[in-house]
């Protein structure tokens, strides 16, 4: 029925999984009197309507302009009965344009879209009035046929997730059409617990029909094993898609990813968007980019970082509709060429944190744009349920920013990095986190020892970082072995510029004082900040994650350690920052190569 090549189909959550996210796929608020029957089609009584101007029910035809040369599609659809179909098309400024309209449609419907040059558009969709009950189905839109169609070779790391990572291997074993898409689904376990082991590994394993290549290795961090699966994809497929083992994935998306890639007349990296797996509508952002002063990341446009689907819905919302241009996809979906892959190596050894970020500018330097396509995205933890500034990942939070900063030249040797990550110093030592203090010093002494370092800690993972945190009692607990007092007569959180700058006083001279003896008093995840840590000389601070809470306790000595040393660090660094910006940038090629990552590979094979 369909013209070309599918580039992407109009689904509908499963009956058992519509919940919350049913916005995503149709428009709530124009839709009336529809019921889902399957992933494939809709029931519309008389009367009622079906508007797909949803996230994953329109097609980002702006994002399609501005990455391929196709300037016409088309979206064939079922539908049983009569009805009225529209097919609407938007610009940059969310302003609709009907382009086409089929009366009395009944039977197999083709609507054709077509992309005008010079203009900025957003996105187009189907509308649907049913003069009569009708179902819907099997609507898909198509382009003209590209002249090399894609291939992919799924890339999932896991550690210790075995239901996890089972469960997305069931829903990639429970699409048959994407499956058609891919040459391999290749895991890399680095678990303790073998994957292989798990129940129902040996049933998702044999849907995939010889899809599945598991391969077992030491624990490498993200950058270990998805550059595993990197060198492993590419004499398989023309693309790695990096997939996170502990996600909800809408299949979908790596048809979509994939059929945006084909279609460009250059190589680009082509990254899918993460939704929430807490708030399911909450889209966390729509690209990402690196403020080259700082070096860190920001969001392409505050007004989506995040949004909520639900009540920003994408037809009335203008940031949705505006193409954003970004530096890097994170990898917990990302289709990187694996023409590239052989041109520039894959992960550098950073074992997790900045990886992917790093890998996005080391494509641009190689020509290779990033272009994140909305439509494609998964469900995953948002970072605000880990404690990921207070465990061990901060090491490699600071580690991977430095390095990163170093090898792609940070603006004046990287002093709004320094500056920056030194007043996050200073916020954990007013908040009384002496560990993560000392851990993040671990990593700017580490960084000053050289890109050599990166190959020595590389096996030591999480370890050296989680003794450090013991030391300064910097773990999670369970309530009943910490259960801190009721507090009372706390201080609010302070609004506004003077009354910031008033508590920031109080706070100071507070931690001159000598710290008095109290029973922690008991605070929620967002009362443990500077503002009423540092007025305290105790505490209990819930974690992110639910599962006990972390022990503060006041000490002027460790404080005041803590300041010195990381001032007196970052002045090192900055000294050193031209003669190690050249040291790091040199290595690089080397330490990302295919030939290093098999030597390392050896290396933790024997040593395991």
């Amino acid at each position: 029925m369909t013209a070309g090549r599918t580039v992407q189909r109009v689904l509908f959550p499963s009956t058992g999984e519509q919940g919350d996210v049913l916005p995503l796929y149709l428009d709530a608020g124009s839709s009336h009197g529809v019921e889902v029957l399957s992933r494939e089609s809709v029931r519309v009584q008389a009367g009622g309507g079906l508007s797909l101007a949803s996230y994953f029910g329109a097609l980002p035809i702006g994002v399609w302009a501005s990455a391929t040369p196709v300037r016409r599609f088309r979206l064939d659809l079922v539908v049983e009965g009569i009805a009225d179909v529209r097919l609407i098309r938007t610009d940059s400024r969310a302003e609709r344009t009907v382009v086409q309209t089929i009366a009395g449609a009944t039977g197999e419907v083709a609507l054709h879209v077509e992309i005008p040059e010079g203009q900025d558009l957003g996105w187009a969709w189907a509308e649907v009035d049913a003069t009569e009950a009708v179902i819907v189905r099997d609507a898909r839109w198509s382009a003209p046929a590209p002249e090399t169609p894609a291939t992919g070779a799924v890339c999932i790391t896991t550690v210790n997730r075995e239901h996890d990572c089972i469960q997305v291997l069931r829903r990639l074993a429970d699409d048959a059409e994407v499956r058609a898409r891919l040459s391999a689904i290749i895991v890399v376990d680095q678990g303790s617990r073998r994957l292989r082991d798990a129940t129902g590994y040996a049933e998702a394993a044999a849907a995939l029909d010889g899809l599945l290549v598991l391969i077992e290795q030491a624990n490498l961090g993200g950058s270990g094993g998805f550059s595993r699966g990197m060198l492993e994809a590419r004499e398989r497929a023309t693309h790695a898609i990096l997939l996170d083992d502990d996600v909800r994935l809408e299949t979908d998306s790596i048809l979509r990813m994939l059929s945006l890639a084909e279609q460009s007349p250059a190589e680009i990296v082509v990254g899918g968007q993460m939704l929430s797996l807490t708030e399911p509508t909450l889209l966390h952002t729509m690209g990402e980019r690196v403020d080259r002063g700082a070096f860190w990341w920001t969001p392409v446009d505050p007004a989506l970082a995040p949004v909520d689907l639900a009540t920003h819905p994408l037809a009335t919302t203008p940031a949705l509709h505006r193409v954003h241009e970004v530096d890097f996809n994170g990898w917990w979906m990302c289709a990187i060429p694996t023409g590239l892959i052989r041109r520039a190596g894959a992960s550098l050894p950073l074992f997790l944190k900045w990886d992917d970020a790093e890998y996005g500018l080391r494509s641009a330097d190689a020509g290779v744009r990033t272009v994140t396509l909305p439509g494609a995205a998964l469900w995953h933890m948002p970072w605000t349920a880990k404690d990921d500034g207070l465990d061990w990942q901060a090491y490699f939070q600071l580690r991977g920013r430095l390095v990163t900063g170093l090898v792609h030249g940070a603006r004046r040797r990287g002093s709004g990095m320094l500056l920056s990550s030194l007043a996050q110093d200073l916020n954990h030592v007013l908040c009384l986190q002496y560990g993560s203090t000392a851990v993040r010093s671990r990593a700017l002494l580490d960084v000053l020892q050289g890109p050599a370092h990166l190959e020595h800690t590389l096996r030591a993972g999480p370890r050296r970082s989680q003794e450090i945190l013991e030391r300064f009692g910097q773990t999670v607990v369970t309530e009943a072995g910490a259960r801190g007092r009721p507090g009372t007569g706390l201080p609010a959180r302070p609004v506004g510029r003077a009354a910031t700058v008033s508590r920031l006083a109080a706070v100071l001279l507070h931690q001159l004082r000598r710290p008095r003896l109290d029973a922690p008093v008991a605070l929620t995840r967002a009362e443990g900040r500077w503002w009423m840590l540092g007025r305290l000389d105790a505490a209990t601070v819930d974690s992110a994650t639910g599962t006990g809470v972390f022990v503060a306790r006041r000490d002027r000595g460790i404080a005041g350690r803590a300041v010195r040393r990381a001032i007196g660090l970052r002045v090192r660094l900055w000294l050193a920052w031209p003669s190690l910006s050249r040291e790091y940038r040199a290595a690089a090629p080397r330490l990302a190569s295919a030939a290093a990552w098999r030597a390392r590979f050896e290396d933790a094979d024997a040593a395991s």
